[in-house]
């Protein structure tokens, strides 16, 4: 099971960080307790089928523990620095015997001619092309080891010549074997042969090896495991009987596995993961591909993955006679492709397929419901049997039980998306009604501004009249901007005259804001102060919002300061500071923290909590930064950090 997580969820360079089991660990919790009981049904239901008994398989991970112990602590002996690898490589280094038993030919009667595992080998290599322990070395590598931890599974059993010259690593975990050889053995050369590899001297090799026996018979007495003599020394059985092998009512089980299946998709939101997961776990495959049927044609469409992003591109007829993923869906059955000696063959896109998923073929297995209907593709080499009996049955059962779930998910989805944008739409036409009901009120309110401006003579009057309707036309533009869902920074030029904006800001609103309270405006800028880079709108939005704010703070008879200063360096960069100090009751420490975060409920009002993160937010378009220090009872500090706008 371990070794079958591992292929779905290959380890990163991240996983390196913490310890194995920890890894394992954190992978089974992702899995739903009903997905493991379904795979341990599935191998109760299928032992029968198998070629390894459990007694040869508990003999190999007996062995394969014995050899990770001793590599563990020769490792440490020798000063090795990541003991944990050495544990690793022996725990899988004899996994491909496992694979070899059963999918070997007469893999039995090879076993039985071998005296040894290197005279093992050489006869793997003979008959199969490759031995256990290249085939363990592969497997290690689609788990996701490094690369040290499989060229120490590939050449533990190379001649002794070469391994005396490889990596620290490949010595620890050939030694280890010969340790665990000389156990059964106590053959001189395999202990002169661990000596040699290891540089450590023959009686403290024997320690370790009584060390590591005691240890491991102490363990699986406490799990009360029935171990034979040789389960320590030889990583294969010998012949024997398996008097251990129970019959089960294979029917109740099977309806077992189906529900506990289905069980393990509950949730929506997973059951992508979780159906990877599933189709190693239970069906003993790689990872498929979708494709969906198409409701506005007749085509199959593949549903993009993070591994496949362009799979969406791939379109296949229901009605192409040529493809086995049509023919899947039309039957409404399996079908298998296999890769032809000239491809792509009479349909591109299943060789295409195949070529993506890195196979030679592929199985197809139609699924169907209350939402969607489509076929499920499965990367399976074209020698490889799937499986009969219950397994067909199995897969139909598994991936229904998955896509019902992911077509679930993907409806959903769909109707959020629609009514974010049915919600869109309305707020959108909402929005053009206020400006267009907006626009008119402000167009007759100018028009008697303009009026009044003819028959007035007061000069200050009628600057403040001409400041008045330059803000009328800012307000007019924010509102069609909002309207058209263009960007909130107001438009104009992209630098602004801080001091002649302060003093305009006072003219217009210092009497309405500040003086009717008796609250003392001050003000103090240079004439000669740089542009700031920021356009005049956007600016005008800041410092009115908190001038409002300071307005409503500051009780009757207090002051309000405002100042600004250049060539301050900010962030490494010539900056303005502007300061807004109020003499009013100040703020409290949890308010300050939350004060300029969007929805932070600052105010009481109607549209309160808007102001200030819309006043930060208008500050760091430019590349400023605006800083708040309050104390209550002290009143309250803003400073603005704006960069000057560029000199030609």
């Amino acid at each position: 099971m371990v070794f079958e997580l591992l292929l779905t969820a290959p380890l990163s360079k991240s996983d390196f960080s913490i310890a194995l089991i920890d890894v394992l660990i954190e992978r089974l919790d992702r899995i739903d307790a009903g997905l493991l009981q379904a795979w341990a049904l599935r191998h109760m239901i299928q032992q029968p089928q198998h070629r390894i008994s459990p007694r040869a398989h508990r003999h190999h991970t007996m062995h394969s523990l014995f050899v990770a112990e001793l590599a563990v602590n020769l490792a440490r002996e020798i000063g090795y620095p990541h003991p944990d690898e050495a544990r690793s490589a022996g725990l899988l280094h004899d996994l491909g015997l496992l694979w070899l038993n059963e999918y070997g030919e007469q893999y039995g009667r090879v076993l039985a001619d071998a005296i040894d595992e290197r005279s093992l080998s050489s006869a793997e290599w003979e008959r199969y092309g490759l031995d256990h322990a290249e085939i363990s070395a592969d497997l290690a590598a689609r788990c996701g080891f490094p690369l040290g931890i499989i060229d120490a599974i590939a050449l533990h059993q190379a001649e002794p010549e070469a391994v005396d010259t490889a990596h620290p690593l490949v010595r620890v975990i050939a030694a280890a074997e010969e340790l665990a050889s000389y156990r059964g053995s106590q053959s001189a050369a395999s202990l002169e042969g661990a000596s040699r590899l290891t540089k450590i001297d023959g009686s403290v090799l024997v320690s370790v090896l009584a060390d590591t026996t005691r240890g491991m018979q102490d363990m699986v007495k406490s799990l009360e495991i029935i171990v034979e003599p040789t389960m320590l020394t030889l990583p294969w059985a010998t012949p024997g009987t398996d008097s251990e092998r129970e019959n089960m009512d294979s029917g109740i089980a099977r309806t077992a596995l189906s529900a506990f299946a289905r069980s393990a998709f509950v949730d929506a939101a997973t059951a992508r993961q979780s159906f990877d997961v599933a189709t190693r776990l239970l069906l003993g495959l790689d990872a498929p591909v979708l494709f969906v049927k198409s409701d506005s044609d007749d085509a199959l469409v593949g549903a993009p993955t993070i591994t496949h992003p362009g799979l969406d591109q791939i379109r296949i007829s229901a009605r192409d006679e040529h493809s086995a993923v049509a023919e899947a869906y039309r039957n409404n059955a399996e079908a298998r492709y296999q890769s032809g000696p000239r491809p792509p063959g009479k349909c591109a896109a299943d060789w295409q397929l195949a070529r993506w998923l890195d196979s030679d073929g592929l199985l197809c297995v139609p699924w169907q419901n209350p939402n969607e209907t489509g076929v499920a593709v499965f990367p399976c080499a074209g020698a490889e049997q799937p499986g009969t009996g219950m397994e067909p049955a199995l897969r139909r059962s598994v991936t229904e039980a998955a896509t019902n779930r992911i077509s679930e998910r993907r409806a959903e989805e769909q109707m959020r998306l629609d009514l974010e944008d049915s919600i869109a739409r309305r707020y959108v036409d909402h929005a053009r009604r206020i400006a267009h009901e907006a626009s008119n009120p402000l167009t007759v309110i100018k028009t008697y501004l303009g009026l009044i401006d003819e028959r007035v003579e007061d000069p200050t009057l009628k600057e403040q009249l001409g400041l008045l309707s330059e803000e009328l036309d800012r307000v007019g533009a924010l509102v069609r901007k909002a309207s058209d869902f263009t960007s909130m920074t107001p438009s104009g030029p992209a630098h602004s005259g801080v001091a002649e904006i302060l003093h305009d800001l006072r003219a217009l609103y210092g009497e309405a804001l500040f003086a009717r309270k008796g609250i003392n405006f001050e003000l103090r800028t240079s004439p000669n102060l740089p542009a700031a880079a920021i356009p005049p709108d956007a600016l005008k939005q800041v410092f009115l919002n908190l001038f409002k704010n300071a307005a409503e703070a500051i009780p009757e008879g207090g002051k309000l300061s405002v100042s600004a200063v250049a060539g301050i360096n900010a962030n490494g960069s010539q900056c303005m500071e502007i300061r807004i100090v109020d003499n009013g009751p100040g703020l409290a420490p949890e308010r300050i923290e939350t004060l300029f975060n969007p929805g932070a409920r600052n105010s009481d009002k109607p549209g309160g909590g808007v102001g200030l993160p819309l006043v930060r937010e208008l500050v760091a378009a430019v590349g400023g930064t605006i800083l708040c220090r309050s104390q209550p009872g002290s009143g309250t500090v803003f400073q603005i950090f704006m960069p000057l706008a560029a000199t030609h």
